[in-house]
């Protein structure tokens, strides 16, 4: 049940971030971004609403780690629908992702510092449409590779799920039947309570698990 509810949300964030990207579309005479466009708020990429959504994501990821990419992640839809065609799993190290996160805070540095923009040049555009063709190429062959090895933004979270709040919890009802592992949409080793702080709060395990052993719990430590 809970799984039907996050695709369908998954599906709206989805179609909510195309219309904004592409400036909506019309459709039976109405203009859809008349309702999605957000014209001169915090989604435009101006210092102080990217100081807003830095401590809005700094508070998600202090409360419950890498929710985000189980519940808010437009890609995450994708890779959703994706997951039945995909059977191989890529041996990629997780901590690449890290390396990408700063790679990606330090180009942003720059481009504030020095007021260089990259919103009017047509080239980055094409760029970032063949790397998201790339992502989703990837992710038809591997999986969930660019969630777990590769997204600067999963890289972020997951640093911040090392000191959530809220976290998985596997208790002592576990025979370590090894059900959770098979249905984690992040490769993780639940039953053995490994790299939690790399759970997307999906809930697949939680469902799956026939003793209720995993539960979230409010954690400070």
């Amino acid at each position: 049940m809970i799984q039907d509810v996050r695709r369908l949300f998954l599906t709206f964030v989805l179609v909510v971030s195309v219309m904004y990207v592409t400036d909506g579309f019309a459709a039976f005479g109405h203009h859809f971004s008349d309702f999605f466009k957000v014209e001169g708020a915090f989604f435009q990429v101006y210092s102080a609403e990217m100081k807003v959504l830095l401590l809005a994501s700094v508070f998600l990821g202090l409360s419950f780690g890498r929710v985000f990419c189980g519940w808010l992640c437009p890609l995450a839809a994708v890779f959703n629908f994706l997951a039945p065609m995909s059977r191989r799993r890529a041996n990629v190290d997780k901590r690449l992702k890290y390396v990408i996160l700063a790679a990606v805070a330090l180009l942003l540095y720059y481009s504030t510092t020095t007021g260089l923009s990259f919103s009017s040049e047509i080239a980055p555009r094409y760029v970032a449409l063949g790397g998201l063709f790339v992502i989703v190429l990837s992710s038809l062959v591997y999986g969930r590779v660019f969630c777990t090895s590769v997204c600067p933004v999963g890289a972020w979270f997951s640093a911040l799920g090392k000191l959530a709040v809220f976290r998985l919890r596997i208790g002592e009802e576990c025979t370590t039947c090894k059900r959770c592992n098979r249905v984690c949409e992040m490769s993780l080793d639940v039953a053995h309570g490994r790299e939690l702080h790399e759970c997307s709060l999906c809930w697949a395990c939680v469902e799956e698990c026939p003793y209720k052993a995993i539960k979230l719990r409010f954690i400070l430590s």
